[in-house]
């Protein structure tokens, strides 16, 4: 596909000076105010919207991955405060290599040319990239393709449903398909535009993701996210395994954690699950034995007794199996129980993080 765009780089760079960056965006650009920031320009061609930006006062990180017409939009705007980039989506992997983030993300014309299974990814991907109250603006080519180029098929409902299911803010843009502005009969466009709640979240988008969505008719919901919070900010270094998509954690370590946090609601604070004095699921006869325990009796590989140690690890058996049965089963995100690869025997009296595996379920949670 950039071969196309490389080759007749003069051709598409003369198309797209054809228009104005307010002719083209002339639907979302209101929403811009006197704001300014630090903007990415995914897909910049001819660097045509990069430029309006930068003359917005806007700092301006453009993407282009076809060389030649990369080259000529670079020399067209080599005196304005922008950055070009040779990278695409859907992996962006140049860009989030810079650690930005960015308070509008413009991908305009791009979406078309990306596959429908690729395109939950990248749309996370640039979530992920946004600042808290940053903005993605997405246009969408409507039509078929031109023998040269591929063109896939798009739709508002998809965008939407990406959107809500990372807790962005759909904007109120006009709805409908606009005829094309260099008048080809055969193509129209959308233009969605989305905002992330500057809500100090901008780093967690899967728990503003279901403290947005799920119905939290339970507590267990929200300890879930409290205990893999907790792990992530202060056990990092429990992740097995992390890819762009998942992160596996062992079970037992969550229902570590799990019972680390609710330790001191239950048995100091007495807190219950309702009103009128229900219990805990998870608090049984053993994790009242650990009344005399505190936070730090709980870290990963302290050195216990034999007695002590099973007692741990029978309410670690207990929380697991709360958190299997309830949060993880009803919560709408994606968790994923799986065995283990290996079995893992404990050693006596010690509870390194990878044993705690086999405390009742030998399973990751993900």
């Amino acid at each position: 596909m950039t071969d196309v765009y490389s080759q007749k780089a003069k051709a598409f760079y003369d198309q797209y000076q054809s228009l104005t960056f307010e002719q083209v965006h002339q639907d979302w650009v209101s929403f811009l105010g006197d704001k300014s920031g630090l903007a990415l320009d995914v897909g910049a061609g001819s660097g045509r919207d990069s430029s309006a930006l930068a003359v917005r006062g806007w700092d301006v990180v453009a993407v282009e991955p076809a060389a030649g017409l990369r080259e000529l939009g670079q020399g067209a705007t080599s005196n304005q405060s922008i950055h070009w980039v040779d990278d695409q989506l859907p992996d962006l992997g140049k860009i989030r290599k810079l650690s930005y983030r960015f308070d509008l993300i413009l991908v305009s014309a791009v979406w078309m040319h990306i596959p429908l299974s690729d395109r939950e990814r990248a749309f996370r991907i640039l979530t992920e990239l946004l600042a808290p109250g940053g903005m993605l603006v997405i246009t969408l080519r409507h039509g078929p393709g031109d023998r040269e180029r591929v063109f896939y098929d798009v739709s508002r409902g998809e965008l939407e449903a990406f959107a809500k299911r990372r807790a962005l803010i759909p904007l109120p843009l006009p709805v409908g398909r606009k005829k094309d502005e260099l008048q080809r009969n055969e193509v129209s466009w959308e233009t969605l535009a989305f905002r992330l709640a500057d809500d100090g979240t901008g780093a967690l988008p899967t728990v503003r993701h279901i403290i947005v969505n799920d119905n939290k008719s339970s507590t267990y919901k929200l300890g879930l996210l409290r205990t893999l919070v907790r792990i992530a900010d202060g056990a990092p270094g429990l992740a097995l395994k992390r890819t762009d998509d998942w992160v596996d954690i062992p079970l037992g370590a969550v229902g570590l954690f799990w019972i680390m946090l609710y330790h001191p609601l239950v048995l100091r604070h007495q807190l219950r699950q309702a009103p009128g004095g229900r219990g805990y699921g998870f608090a049984t006869e053993d994790f009242f034995k650990l009344q005399s325990f505190t936070p730090l009796d709980f870290r990963v590989c302290m050195s216990l007794s034999a007695d002590v140690a099973l007692e741990v690890l029978c309410a670690i058996r207990d929380a697991c199996s709360t958190i299997l049965k309830n949060p993880i089963h009803f919560t709408t995100w994606r968790f994923e129980i799986r065995k283990a690869s290996r079995g893992l025997a404990p050693q006596r009296g010690a509870l390194p993080s990878s044993e705690l595996v086999g405390a009742g379920h030998n399973g990751y949670v993900s």
